[in-house]
């Protein structure tokens, strides 16, 4: 066996994206918000449990809950709570929806006999504020309550790894370590992903280094002796986060710490659609000029899973060992993934 196989038969697949897939099956509108909240109408969190399975089925390892704009913040901005003790009490009851709709996937799914391992539970850790935007992002001491909240929790919930992902700041991670310190009790497994510049790989959203972001979480969780098990990158176009992997790489060599990836699928970067939102018509129109051009997308601007399943093995080689699916995903990219990974 050579090192590129050995490197791909100890891979992780996590699963792919649910708040598109929601859309597609015509559960909400595109949004998080409505997507969170499918998971506790009666109607449709069935439809959340079928696509947590339909990503087991195609071969995911883990699912991550349904549970990204869960937090205090966002249920006030929203109108779902109008005090700061209602919106505390609100997050942490759909945290609690959305671990029951993946735990109810995975037990449907450890019935059949398509499993070879054991399939886990992720319990998604978000940002507090808009994705992206890192100077919206509070002062860490600000974030420490929710955070707690929120993986306090996901542990209580008796998920299998707590999954800080998405964030777009140092503040952040070092804000989401300091609350879980406060729990004496926090055993489970912890994964932080950050997302980058897809125009410069080596910066997070805010402009913070990543090489940086990477190196004070491995000591912050070295010196709380937190189970710090994975970091990487996700929320980013697959081609930046290549780039991203072989910055970070070096770190966590020989340190037991793996590395874990997960790409956008969409043809218009991220970086391009925050770009319009601030009017950049430019950036806009030369976005969807690629859409009609680009062979690994399809006439909508999605990435097809076979093109994505090619980033996956790049990852693999690099030694990634957690690889998952982004904005953009569905379980056929997943299922392409797991495949190409387990040849």
């Amino acid at each position: 066996m050579n090192q590129q196989d050995k490197f791909r038969g100890e891979v992780t697949v996590l699963d792919g994206g649910m708040g598109h897939e929601l859309k597609l099956r015509g559960i909400s509108d595109g949004s998080f918000v409505a997507g969170v909240l499918a998971n506790e109408n009666l109607l449709q969190a069935s439809t959340v449990e079928a696509i947590h399975y339909d990503y087991l089925a195609a071969g995911c390892d883990v699912v991550t809950t349904n549970s990204f704009v869960a937090v205090p913040r966002r249920m006030r901005q929203c109108g779902l709570a109008t005090d700061g003790p209602g919106a505390f009490r609100r997050a942490a009851g759909l945290i609690r929806s959305a671990v029951d709709r993946a735990r109810a996937a995975t037990e449907i799914a450890h019935h059949g006999e398509m499993l070879q391992k054991q399939k886990k539970i992720a319990g998604c850790v978000p940002p507090l504020t808009e994705c992206y935007f890192g100077d919206q992002v509070p002062a860490i001491e600000d974030m420490i309550p929710e955070y707690h909240l929120i993986v306090s929790t996901l542990v209580d919930c008796k998920v299998d790894i707590i999954l800080c992902e998405t964030l777009s700041t140092k503040r952040e991670a070092e804000a989401i370590f300091r609350a879980i310190s406060q729990s004496t009790s926090q055993h489970t497994p912890i994964w932080v992903s950050y997302t980058i510049k897809d125009d410069n790989p080596n910066e997070l959203r805010s402009g913070d280094s990543l090489v940086d972001a990477c190196s004070q979480i491995i000591e912050l969780a070295s010196s709380s002796k937190l189970p710090l098990e994975a970091i990487g990158v996700n929320c980013s176009t697959p081609s930046a986060i290549t780039k991203a992997l072989l910055c970070i790489s070096p770190l966590v060599s020989g340190s037991g710490v793996k590395l874990c990836a997960y790409g956008n699928c969409f043809q218009t970067t991220t970086s391009e659609w925050v770009a319009s939102l601030k009017g950049d018509n430019d950036a806009k129109t030369k976005a969807a000029e690629r859409v009609k051009s680009a062979e690994d997308y399809d006439h909508n601007g999605y990435l097809l899973p076979h093109a994505y399943a090619r980033y996956a093995r790049e990852w693999a080689d690099l030694g990634v060992q957690i690889i998952g699916g982004c904005c953009g995903s569905r379980p056929q990219h997943m299922k392409q993934v797991a495949s190409m990974l387990r040849s």
